[in-house]
């Protein structure tokens, strides 16, 4: 028997409940901190027009979530779409899933590090480098403590979060004495549409750190899929009932998207007392998001490795803290993402936000394509009787391709050479790894 296959027998316990799934990943949306952020990219983009275009981002992921709800009925095991691909496709497509899936999960952890340094350094007076060190220290030792104390955690911050996401909407709104504005009346071109849709599939796609964690969960065949709907409705709705009451603010007052200090209007119309809980949210959001998804990224990694498609070191369980060996290297993948990417933006936050999202956002796009052709590869053997799913599949595989040509048309093309050259190193490093166990094989 191989390595490989002695650390496959090391199950990980069931002790995930479906309350802890949900705000787990509620916290890897970081809603609030993704109004500040993808929300107000989205409304810079399409304007007045922005929150709608956020509900046809959570319809984006909600096609796609649908496809992974009927994925993880099936496969309940660690890994995720990692796993759906490798039993579904094919094995090289697996890793190459799993590769775009560590990459997006990375990627989209590290921005909101980077997304909430921007925001607390923008109103303290605190370096985003200090900002950064700290929000990345504590989401890497809460990873390291393991599932238990991080889901104590999630819930309560989750909880505090969405009350002040609630309260905000409100005031925002009670400043305009409720006069509410026709978001259809504003009309934006194709292309700006779409790339704002990305934007806005930015804040709900949080749900991708669920099914890495399937096999931690308890009755996962229920849990999981009931928690993919739950979390992305619930994050995307709240998030563009925020952007409206903001953008219904700005029309209000005449205040342009463009001009505006979101935080120091937050300040000046609503109070010191409400900027102060502004910053607790970013600043708790920035810890969950990242957390979050250090636990899928492990994950991940541990079931590649468990496959012998990553050193065999990363396999390793332990009861208590999980995949420590993979923990460790995710918390090092982040660090370098985070602080590079910051290196790299010479020191702006946003700027390095803006371009690590991005390519984040895309690689989540590769991802569920792969989860969408995983479906209809299974659904195909019984044609008639999954029919619906055969149509559920090619609709999120189209939907999901149109997204990503019209995305990557209207994206900057350094950060589209960057996701390709990811994809790329994939197939590359399958095709090494598959010629490496065949000279074995051989031997």
């Amino acid at each position: 028997m191989s390595k490989a296959k002695e650390v496959s027998s090391q199950e990980p316990k069931r002790t995930i409940t479906f309350r802890d799934l949900v705000f787990l990943s509620l916290g890897g949306q970081s809603p609030f901190l993704s109004v500040l952020t993808y929300g107000v990219a989205a409304f810079i983009i399409a304007g007045p027009f922005g929150p709608i275009a956020i509900i046809l981002g959570t319809l984006l992921v909600l096609v796609n979530g649908l496809v992974v709800y009927k994925l993880s009925t099936r496969f309940t095991e660690s890994g995720g779409y990692y796993t759906y691909a490798f039993y579904s496709l094919t094995k090289r497509l697996g890793f190459e899933t799993g590769w775009v899936y560590l990459v997006y999960a990375t990627l989209y952890g590290s921005a909101y590090v980077l997304g909430s340094s921007y925001v607390i350094s923008h109103v303290l007076p605190m370096s985003p480098w200090l900002v950064a060190l700290l929000i990345f220290g504590v989401s890497s030792v809460f990873a390291v403590l393991g599932i238990k104390p991080t889901a104590i955690y999630a819930v309560i911050a989750s909880l505090v979060e969405i009350s002040i996401m609630g309260v905000l909407a409100v005031l925002f709104l009670k400043s305009t004495n409720f006069t509410f504005y026709n978001p259809f009346s504003f009309h934006i071109p194709i292309s700006q549409l779409t790339l704002t849709i990305l934007f806005g599939s930015g804040i709900p796609t949080g749900y991708g750190s669920i099914t890495p964690l399937s096999g931690e969960v308890k009755n996962p065949k229920r849990t999981v899929p009931l928690a993919i709907i739950t979390v992305i409705l619930l994050g995307g709705l709240l998030a563009s009932f925020d952007v409206y009451a903001i953008a219904d603010h700005l029309i209000f007052y005449h205040l342009s998207a463009n001009k505006v200090d979101f935080l120091r209007l937050i300040e000046d119309k609503l109070g010191i007392v409400t900027l102060i809980f502004v910053l607790f949210a970013a600043a708790n959001d920035g810890i969950l998001a990242t957390l979050s998804f250090m636990l899928a990224t492990s994950r991940t990694a541990y079931s590649m490795a468990v496959k012998g498609f990553l050193p065999n070191s990363l396999a390793k369980f332990e009861p208590s803290k999980g995949p420590f060996n993979a923990v460790l290297l995710t918390v090092l993948l982040y660090g370098l993402s985070v602080f590079l990417g910051l290196d790299l933006a010479s020191g702006n936050a946003f700027l390095a936000f803006e371009a690590i999202g991005e390519v984040a956002v895309l690689s989540n796009l590769f991802v569920h394509l792969a989860s969408d052709f995983s479906l209809l590869k299974i659904s195909t053997k019984r044609f008639r009787k999954r029919l619906p799913e055969i149509s559920l599949s090619i609709g999120a595989a189209a939907f999901t391709i149109y997204s990503l040509v019209y995305s990557i048309s209207g994206s900057t093309p350094s950060l589209v050479y960057t996701f390709m050259t990811f994809i790329i190193m994939g197939f590359l490093a399958a095709e090494v790894i598959y010629m490496s166990k065949e000279e074995q094989e051989e031997r």
